[in-house]
């Protein structure tokens, strides 16, 4: 696994008992601190001569919250005694976009521990008056690095002053470039050099750098079935053709030309191989897509996963089929192990299709709010356009690329792109041990709960309702049919879904036999390979499965510097959960903490999930 999700953690253990207390935290915004300064009878009593006394600081609670937990959420709860107290706090804390610092830990126990300083941005907030007249306040902040999850494309970007084709009908009709989806199609017109012909023919294979030095193109003449709502006609006599980009070229386009002119921060989508890299390889066979009019993934010249019929061979076939062998030009290819996704390509009509997606939230807007321009328009969050990237690269891929966007609050600009699933280096991780013996490191309250598998309690305790529906509905005709099918291989299933789909003019049903197949050659892999990937080893050939999986969770003395991902473990486990040979068979992976100071006490509390070790 990667690095980003199975490291090492850097959090210092305290040794013997626990013994901390005098816990100490302050919220300092724009010309307003709590606590307030306190050194006399007048400051602490009546500072604002109401004869009220100074605002008190009542809870502060900092939790690691985000997709992947790498960004801080402040919560904070604080009673002014009157209304200039109030007013003073109001200015620097209750203001939406304000920034505050957080800072925390001990007066000075015999058992240290580091503390903690973190920048917040306020996002929300509220206060009621109470019967005393009291204003009992609270609001809630995000780390530095939150905010790109706000971030709005629509409208943004810069584009360059060119004009593209919208259809080849003829007339031939041109339009200003105003999206990046508008810009895509210029970029390949362009680059295919058919941004002034009468019809769309650039030669079946015609591949490249894309003009502007972004990412890279190909066109591959459509089957004679092609005829999706997002295409751009070809002209008269003309056959029609799927485009594609490579995925890195839409990174580029994002960064240059929307991210770069929005302001406060700037941000840019990034990868990097340890959070984003793809596994490529497995052993029945390559990744290939599911859907080929969508995207594709290049292999090499040759490669049998990039056709799409048993006919194809090297050439790239007749160009009724789709191949990646067809391309003429130079494209980047995916190496058969690991590589970075920036090389997929991705079809026009995808792209196509995720535009109009957004049109059609915008023409769902409710009659309250067409009058508002911000909700009329639709909006193209970020965060959204990419999770509709993301969802058809995982949906094709058989699972085997799950990405997803996030952003660590200690570095602001680079929003990465992250594989749930990256292969990650290899390299071993250090497992932080936990045990609840005595209050030994600071721990006051451990607890592993096992969590029954919904088939294993199908098997226990009877088939489950839906099983036996399941069952009933095969009759026994149906049954002697199934049994006369010879049971094929994983590998065969690959050869004969990527022909399905050419037989089956890349029809719906063809691309579900394809996606299922794909989604088999990523789940069959075998116990070697398990163990390799991260199954415990009871013995030489012994890769059993792990009997449940376990939740974790543990409340310690107040502890700084937990992240996602940070491997802890116990050897306070039941027998099965431990090996033969000592130490745990199960670690597992923070996921979550909740820093709370209140009261002059901090505890710490975090959550992890079971993994095999």
């Amino acid at each position: 696994m990667a690095d980003f999700f199975y490291r090492e953690s850097s959090v210092s253990q305290p040794a013997g008992n626990r013994i901390r207390n005098n816990a100490w935290v302050t919220v300092t915004g724009e010309g307003f601190a709590l606590p307030v300064d306190t050194s006399g009878m007048k400051s602490t009593y009546n500072p604002n001569g109401t004869g009220r006394p100074a605002a008190i600081l009542k809870s502060v609670k900092v939790e690691l919250k985000g997709e992947a937990g790498s960004l801080r959420h402040a919560e904070v709860s604080f009673v002014c005694f009157d209304k200039t107290s109030f007013d003073n706090a109001e200015k620097s804390l209750l203001l939406p976009g304000k920034t505050v610092t957080v800072a925390y830990g001990y007066v000075g126990p015999e058992s240290p521990s580091d503390g903690g300083s973190h920048e917040f941005r306020v996002f929300d907030y509220s206060f009621k008056i109470t019967k005393e007249n009291y204003f009992d306040c609270s609001f809630k902040a995000v780390g530095k690095g939150g905010t790109y999850g706000k971030l709005d494309l629509f409208g943004k970007g810069k584009w360059p002053a060119k004009k593209f084709i919208t259809n080849y009908d003829g007339f031939n009709d041109k339009i200003k470039v105003a999206s990046l989806f508008d810009y895509v199609d210029y970029q390949i017109q362009n680059s295919s050099g058919q941004g002034d012909s009468k019809g769309f023919d650039p030669g079946h294979g015609t591949s490249g750098k894309l003009k502007d030095g972004s990412g890279y193109y190909g066109c591959l003449k459509a089957p004679e079935e092609y005829n999706p709502p997002t295409k751009i006609g070809g002209g008269w006599f003309e056959s029609d053709y799927i485009q594609y980009v490579s995925f890195g070229a839409i990174i580029k386009m994002i960064n240059k030309h929307m991210l770069e002119h929005i302001d406060d921060p700037k941000h840019k989508l990034a990868l990097k191989p340890s959070y984003s890299n793809i596994q490529t390889g497995f052993p029945d066979g390559l990744v290939w897509s599911a859907d080929p009019v969508m995207m594709l993934f290049p292999y090499a010249a040759g490669t049998k996963e990039n056709d799409y019929s048993d006919k194809a061979g090297k050439s790239g076939g007749s160009e009724d089929m789709i191949s990646v062998n067809s391309f003429k030009g130079y494209i980047p290819r995916l190496t058969k192990n690991v590589d970075s996704p920036d090389k997929i390509l991705l079809g026009r009509d995808l792209l196509r299709t995720i535009a109009q997606s957004f049109s059609d939230d915008a023409l769902t807007v409710t009659a309250a709010d067409k009058d508002d321009p911000d909700k009329a328009n639709g909006g193209m969050p970020l965060d959204k356009l990419m999770k509709k990237i993301f969802a058809t690269i995982k949906e094709n891929s058989g699972g085997a690329w799950d990405l997803y966007l996030d952003q660590d609050e200690d570095d602001p600009v680079n929003i990465w792109i992250i594989n749930r699933r990256s292969p990650g280096d290899g390299a071993p991780v250090k497992v932080l041990m936990l045990d609840p013996i005595s209050g030994t490191n600071g721990i006051r309250e451990l607890s592993v709960a096992g969590k029954v598998p919904k088939d294993i309690a199908a098997k226990a305790f009877g088939a489950a309702p839906e099983v036996e529906a399941a069952v009933a509905t095969v009759n026994e005709d149906e049954i002697e049919e199934t049994d006369k099918e010879p049971v094929i291989s994983v590998k065969e299933q690959q050869v004969n879904a990527r022909k399905g789909l050419q037989d089956g003019d890349y029809a719906t049903k063809s691309i579900t036999t394809a996606k299922a197949a794909v989604k088999a050659l990523v789940n069959n892999i075998s116990s070697a390979d398990r163990a390799k990937k991260g199954q415990y080893d009871d013995g030489p050939g012994d890769f059993s499965q792990v009997p449940f999986p376990l939740e974790f969770s543990v409340t310690l003395d107040g502890v700084e510097g937990f992240k996602f991902g940070d491997t802890i473990g116990s050897n306070y486990l039941p027998t099965r959960y431990v090996k033969a040979s000592g130490g745990p068979k199960v670690v597992f992976t923070v996921t979550s903490y909740t820093h709370t100071i209140s009261n002059n006490d901090w505890t710490t509390d975090v959550t992890a999930l079971s993994r095999i070790r």
